[in-house]
């Protein structure tokens, strides 16, 4: 440690040099009247030239967040961040409310030395720090830096139930407009898969109408949900059955009431920076219920899950299928009395056993809202077409 006083100004010179012998040292040297608290017991490593003492005391004050302040013209140097009452005195306190981000959240986002100093106020959506000025200066320039808003993004979900006539349908006309990248089916297993990314051409809900006019296609739901980025959305659409299952306590009896949930239940998890691509967590869960189960009165319940993270760009769909199938139609028809016949009646009736084999295929689109949460204006205006039942859509 080296420290001097030149007609320039005060040369220091110091490596891993104790800071409390440090600042008596300097006072020496520029013959200034200094306090160094006992709290101050780190090390220092300046080197400066041509400085005055108090711009040597605000770079230090800067670079380690010690706090320097004046009193009855004395120079008192105590830790920045305050941890008896000496130090407390000579620091100052700021909350900041943040915007954007959550308390607990900015919190996170500081360095790891100095989250333990700052409180979240949860009720005001604020930081707390009690130090130095030039550390609370420092302290809001780096939460206005990230304190910035998210963008939203808008999830458009498209379910639909094909026939395999209907499915091969929308699997050309999709594979066409994809130059065959994408939408590449395979069922056999019956389970959930993400058949790929495509932008869906312009007629593609004209195409869907044809298909659920001619009977190979109903569109089972076509919601819509809003979340920032980074945030889950969740959604379920199906139905929930309550089911009473009597309870033997003691010499009591009761009935409990549960509930079955059973459809499709999406979780989607989008992140977007540019605004122009969207990375999007799906957590894809479709469940049927069967027939009841003759001990616990219970039904029966499949579920079919897909996990899967896809980049996708504004606009662009991610298509969902697997879910195949079966059902099974009878029809029965007769000439009225002659039908009725014993024996003789089996000549005059028809039945007629229908197989109809489907599968649910689900369409998801993300789009970036823009900061006041809008989609652009041609695209609000059709939606608001379609909430009002005069659009296009299905």
């Amino acid at each position: 440690m080296h420290i001097e006083a030149t007609p320039e100004g005060l040369s220091v010179f110091a490596v891993r040099a104790e800071a409390h012998q440090f600042f008596i040292e300097l006072g020496k040297a520029a013959q200034v009247p200094i306090i160094v608290d006992d709290t101050v017991n780190r090390q220092v490593t300046v080197n400066l030239h041509g400085f005055t003492f108090q711009e040597v005391l605000d770079y230090l004050a800067t670079a380690y967040g010690f706090s320097c302040s004046q009193v009855n013209g004395f120079w008192v140097v105590s830790e920045g961040i305050p941890n008896n009452p000496s130090s407390y005195l000579l620091s100052d306190i700021d909350a900041i409310r943040t915007q954007y981000v959550l308390a607990a959240d900015a919190k996170a986002l500081l360095p790891v030395f100095l989250q333990e100093h700052v409180k979240p106020n949860a009720a005001q959506n604020s930081v707390i720090l009690s130090a130095p000025a030039p550390l609370l200066r420092k302290f809001r320039e780096d939460i206005e830096q990230f304190d910035k808003p998210a963008s939203q993004i808008m999830i458009h979900i498209l379910m639909v139930e094909v026939t395999d006539t209907g499915r091969e349908e929308l699997e050309s006309l999709l594979r066409w407009q994809n130059a065959g990248r994408g939408f590449q089916s395979d069922t056999a297993l019956g389970a959930l898969t993400l058949r790929g990314v495509a932008t869906l051409p312009e007629d593609f809900t004209l195409r869907l109408q044809a298909l659920v006019t001619q009977g190979k296609a109903r569109v089972r739901a076509n919601p819509s949900i809003a979340t920032v980025s980074g945030r889950r959305a969740s959604i379920f659409i199906g139905q929930q059955r309550f089911l009473s299952t009597p309870v033997q306590v003691g010499v009591g009896r009761y009935d409990q009431i549960n509930f079955i949930d059973a459809g499709v239940r999406l979780e989607m998890t989008p992140w977007t920076g540019d605004g122009q691509a969207v990375i999007a967590e799906i957590r894809a869960e479709v469940s049927t219920m069967g027939a009841p189960d003759p001990i616990t009165g219970l039904p029966d319940k499949t579920v079919r899950r897909a996990n899967t993270m896809v980049r996708v760009l504004d606009g662009e769909t991610i298509v969902i299928g697997g879910l195949r199938q079966t059902e099974l139609r009878s029809r029965e028809g007769k000439i009225p009395l002659l039908g009725d016949i014993p024996l003789l009646g089996t000549f005059f009736r028809s039945r007629h056993l229908e197989r109809t084999n489907t599968e649910l295929i689900l369409f998801i689109t993300p789009r970036v809202l823009s900061l006041t949460g809008h989609l652009p204006q041609e695209e609000e205006e059709a939606l608001k077409r379609r909430l009002e039942g005069r659009g296009d859509g299905p």
